[in-house]
């Protein structure tokens, strides 16, 4: 079956709906460690440290192996990745929900957090795989859109799980739903039957995947983005508290106001995909460009908001800082993907991660100690509007965005 309009196989989008959906069920097992928090605390005996480690094994470890899990993902294709990170998430975070000390639980999460870290550069190997030039940001963008979503379906459904089974089961439940999901997945995936990049030459494909990877040729992008991440981090971090404290709302509000931005960065990430693809011809560089200078002014007009400022202009000013700040990250996949080639998109997404992962893991709680520090989340604000302007520059002196072979 194939697409009447271009004579493309139509079953590109039935992958895009698997590979988001994967998105959401290894989402739900990262955000079930946050949200199930004020149930296991107190059984445990945690402090707040301590629960915020279970979160930071589980991110440090991601951080740490996205390159290898790439470089698995080139060498053993998206279906085995996937599953093996979908059946490895499973049983670490179902092995969490048993756990009898604070140490099981930072080493359960902390290997769960290794499984998670296969299914990112797996995914976007697919997306490249299966889409061309023209659709893939906004390909991109629709498959980042289940990390949010994976959230809130989490927050929607576990409280009510714990009622009826605990939270142990709550927790073990999100596991088994990532054990079986694997499974699934290995059974619906294909494989496109001509490669997008090198028009079906296979030999041409087998040469590709033997060259070395040029690493050089993305890292402005990875540095680049790795502000963004930290802008993006530092928004969902710290918005709630920043509206508490310096605008005046209730802690019910300023939290639900985070879902304020998490609904612009769902919008965004499809909206600025489609952006790139349509309007920009398929080019990755300035639409990233575009959303780095609005994130700017958007992240420099919180600094400026005072407790008599409009509700309105306040809430539309949270809007638009997450579609853009964090709806970017389907662009700079797609521009990341393109850059080191389909056979590479592996390796290259691992080594991106990780450079945006640690900058954030280290950007982000330098927000907070500005904050503490100064006493003033409006000098915060300007100093992470002056890293992401940073991040503009380099991306516009250093970036060469090349074009495929084929689109």
């Amino acid at each position: 079956m194939t697409d009447s309009r271009r004579g493309r196989d139509a079953f590109r989008w039935a992958i895009l709906a698997l590979v988001s959906v994967s998105h959401v069920i290894g989402a739900s097992a990262q955000y079930g460690i946050n949200t199930l928090a004020p149930f296991y605390q107190d059984e445990l005996g945690l402090s707040r440290a301590q629960v915020v480690l279970f979160f930071s094994a589980f991110y440090l470890a991601m951080t740490g192996a996205s390159f290898g899990a790439g470089w698995l993902a080139d060498r053993l294709g998206v279906c085995k990745t996937t599953l093996q990170g979908h059946v490895f998430v499973g049983l670490c975070t179902a092995s969490a929900a048993f756990a009898p000390s604070f140490a099981w639980a930072v080493a359960s999460f902390f290997l769960a957090g290794l499984g998670y870290s296969f299914l990112n550069p797996a995914s976007t190997k697919g997306v490249m795989a299966w889409f061309y030039r023209d659709e893939r940001a906004t390909a991109m963008g629709i498959k980042q859109t289940g990390v949010p979503a994976g959230g809130f379906v989490t927050a929607l459904l576990a409280p009510p799980l714990v009622l009826l089974i605990g939270w142990r089961g709550a927790l073990a439940g999100l596991g088994i739903l990532n054990f079986f999901f694997g499974f699934v997945f290995a059974w619906l995936w294909r494989e496109p039957v001509n490669e997008i990049e090198f028009g079906g030459d296979q030999r041409a494909t087998a040469l590709a995947a033997k060259r070395p990877l040029d690493v050089w040729g993305f890292l402005p992008a990875s540095f680049g983005t790795a502000l963004f991440l930290i802008g993006q981090m530092s928004l969902l971090t710290y918005l709630p508290l920043y509206l508490k404290e310096s605008m005046g709302f209730t802690a019910y509000w300023a939290s639900q106001a985070l879902a304020v931005a998490q609904g612009g960065a769902m919008i965004g990430r499809v909206g600025w995909g489609v952006a790139s693809d349509r309007i920009f011809g398929g080019r990755r560089k300035i639409v990233l460009v575009i959303i780095g200078l609005l994130s700017v002014a958007l992240i420099a007009g919180l600094s400026v908001m005072t407790r008599e400022a409009p509700l309105y202009l306040l809430l539309l000013i949270v809007f638009l800082a997450g579609l853009c700040i964090v709806g970017y990250q389907g662009v700079s996949y797609a521009l990341i993907g393109e850059l080191a080639g389909t056979t590479r998109t592996g390796a290259a997404m691992g080594l991106m991660i990780t450079i945006n992962a640690g900058a954030a893991t280290l950007g982000t709680p330098l927000f907070g100690y500005i904050v503490d520090q100064t006493g003033s989340y409006a000098v915060a604000w300007r100093s992470l509007a002056g890293a992401i302007a940073f991040g503009c520059v380099g991306l516009t002196l250093l970036l060469k965005e090349t074009a495929e072979r084929r689109v």
